[in-house]
């Protein structure tokens, strides 16, 4: 018998798919600044994706928050471990979906795959109008097609995104969709992977905190003079072992705070006492993570969750509640009404009195605002908020970041991808709260669940004043733990307590939709060559530069700055000569000459090949062009063989350079 098309379709994808994402992990595998251990963990972790599909997300779970803390540990080149820890089990679960059983959710659950579809072709069609605008003035060509297939395969985890800013931006996102797609389907397949993989998300969370609190203590006893002095040290200090984010580290910490929780209560009511203990000595070594974490945001969130949930269960369930609970919410709600007020025993540390905090809080939600203004529905482009931040700030900001992110994940996605985009992140999370909702509301008594929706829902809350989606050991535990308890909902609604009639006309709704949103998608990447060109007539181009890094010095005195393997500028439309200085630094070590081709609107006309770190001026007669214009001219310096500080000379500098290029003179 014959297998339909639209049969084929997804086992070809997923399998396609899988392919596609241990392309760039192999560059990890292969990579002489990535120490062995860290090799080995990724190499095992792809393997158990595809042996055992069920632990994959288990094992992701226990080791995502620690990829950053890995490479400390190992001294390694800051590499995108988390993400290629994320990548070999994405991986690894579309290789084995095709052969995994599938059970299907409630029909009346909405769906998650349509917002995530739409959102994603939101994503993907602001990455192509950034991308074809960084071509303005040669249009798409192979070399640039093969730059970027360079970057995903071999640079984009070992090397720094450079002029690619938008690829990786992107890349963040969609990987965070496909772990909550593939997550939430695993675990599905049986009833008791979702309460390990919350176990696992939990546990991990304790052990950051924890590693945190030792190291405090630890530095608390080196340093401190008196037991006075080492009190006000616990209570000032701001401390976070698994990621440099400390306002994300606290709201990971509230998440898995309120899991634990769960926990607590469902082995208490199953009389096991001891491991609800254990878990209740989790909240609070979480807590007191939290609190070291310094992030006012997480408590407060945390505090408002809580309050919501006393309010849902009224007095009668939390009468039947353990006394440290209620012990614990009461003390965790007078702490963040504490500070609201403003008492807080940091704030004699530098930037972190109320008013200041609420001065420039304000001024990055202006910042967002703006942005959004100026480009309401498609945004600004895919990972281009940091870069552009500086037009819109206030000047209370302005002068003390110049360029920042939003500390706001949803001000963060709507300045990027515009209102549209906001919508479609916006609905996915509404979906994904339904679904939690309505499965809660199936089995009531259902602890973990509720410990989980109230976790993510502490964890969303900090949303409103930071950004830890842009922290990938914490996003992922985030998307982790969102999957695995969408799953635990859909089990609890495949009981008879949701009548099939409305089952049924929510299905219907929801199949109503799906051609909306395909019809959607379509019109989105049939819009990218439109919005890209009006995109770039806006540009000035005197202005514009591609794949350069920051200056080195002075360039009016002499400095230079770092191409990426392709960088672009422009030069004034009449102009007959320029001058570059330039320098191969540390081409002596490397195995052959470094080739640099200089390119005029796409075509080379000039190819020299430097053996050495001197610095020289390379005068340059421009062709004429075939048809004068008043626009000014693009001149792209490519680089072959690109090198990485970090491979030839042993640091821990990972980006991947060209050479260095000075103040352009054009005559």
């Amino acid at each position: 018998m014959l297998l339909r098309p639209d049969r084929l379709l997804g086992p070809v994808t997923a399998i396609l798919g899988g392919v596609l994402l241990a392309v760039p992990l192999w560059s990890v595998v292969s990579s002489p600044i990535v120490p062995l251990p860290l090799r080995l963990l990724l190499t095992g972790l792809w393997l158990l994706s595809v042996l055992r599909p069920d632990a994959a997300p288990i094992a992701l779970a226990l080791v995502a928050p620690f990829g950053a803390f890995l490479l400390d540990t190992f001294d390694a080149a800051p590499i995108q471990y988390t993400e290629s820890l994320v990548l070999a089990t994405l991986s690894g679960l579309l290789l084995t979906s095709i052969r995994t059983p599938r059970v299907s959710a409630d029909t009346a659950s909405p769906s998650l795959k349509v917002p995530a579809l739409l959102f994603s072709a939101i994503i993907v069609s602001s990455l192509g109008v950034v991308l074809a605008v960084s071509q303005v003035g040669i249009g798409m060509r192979w070399l640039f097609f093969s730059n970027i297939a360079t970057f995903l395969s071999r640079d984009y985890l070992v090397g720094a995104p450079g002029p690619w800013t938008g690829i990786a931006a992107a890349c963040q996102l969609l990987e965070g969709l496909l772990l909550l797609l593939l997550v939430s389907r695993s675990a599905r397949d049986g009833v008791l992977r979702p309460l390990r993989t919350l176990q696992a998300t939990a546990t991990a969370a304790t052990v950051a905190a924890a590693l945190s609190l030792t190291q405090l203590i630890r530095v608390g006893l080196i340093l401190a003079t008196s037991a006075r002095d080492l009190l006000t040290r616990l209570l000032i200090s701001r401390v976070s072992e698994h990621v440099t984010d400390l306002n994300a580290a606290g709201s990971h910490y509230a998440m898995a705070a309120f899991i634990t929780v769960g926990f607590a209560l469902h082995e208490h009511e199953r009389g096991r006492i001891k491991v609800s203990r254990a878990w209740a000595v989790a909240t609070v070594v979480l807590a007191a993570g939290m609190w070291i974490s310094g992030s006012r945001t997480a408590v407060v969130a945390s505090a408002l969750v809580l309050i919501g949930a006393a309010i849902v269960a009224g007095g009668d369930a939390w009468r039947k509640r353990p006394v440290w609970l209620i012990a614990g919410g009461a003390v965790l709600a007078c702490v963040a009404g504490a500070l609201i007020l403003g008492f807080d025993p940091r704030a004699g540390v530098a930037g972190r009195s109320l008013a200041q905090t609420f001065e420039s809080r304000g001024a990055f939600i202006t910042t967002g605002v703006r942005m959004i203004a100026s480009a309401p529905i498609f945004g600004v482009g895919i990972g281009r908020y940091f870069e552009m931040s500086g037009q819109f700030m206030p000047a209370s900001i302005y002068w003390f970041f110049f360029h920042e992110n939003a500390h706001n994940n949803f001000l963060q996605v709507g300045g990027e991808l515009g209102l549209l985009g906001l919508t479609a992140f916006v609905w996915l999370i509404g979906a994904a709260a339904m679904r939690l909702a309505r499965g809660l509301r199936a089995s009531p008594g259902d602890r973990l669940l509720a410990g989980a929706l109230a976790g993510l829902a502490a964890f969303i809350g900090t949303w409103v004043l930071g950004h830890p989606l842009l922290s990938p050991q914490i996003a992922a535990p985030f998307w982790i733990a969102a999957g695995a308890a969408v799953a635990r909902a859909d089990g609890n609604r495949r009981t008879p307590l949701v009548p099939s009639a409305t089952a049924d006309a929510k299905s219907s709704s929801g199949r109503g939709v799906q051609p909306l949103v395909a019809a959607a998608v379509l019109l989105l990447i049939a819009s990218v060559p439109l919005r890209a060109r009006r995109e770039a007539a806006t540009l000035n181009l005197a202005e514009q530069s591609f794949g350069f890094y920051q200056w080195e010095g002075d360039p009016a005195a002499g400095g230079m700055r770092w191409t990426s393997p392709s960088a672009g500028f422009f030069v004034p439309p009449l102009t007959n000569e320029i001058d570059i200085p330039m320098r191969a630094s540390f081409s002596e070590r490397r195995r052959g000459p470094t080739v640099v081709n200089i390119a005029i609107d796409g075509r080379v006309f000039d190819r020299r090949e430097l053996t050495n770190a001197d610095v020289f001026t390379l005068r340059l007669r421009l062709p004429v062009p075939a048809v004068r214009g008043t626009q000014p001219r693009r001149l792209d310096v490519i680089t072959t063989t690109p090198w990485s500080p970090a491979e030839l000379l042993g640091t821990h500098d990972n980006r991947v350079l060209g050479v260095q290029l000075g103040r352009v003179t054009t005559r």
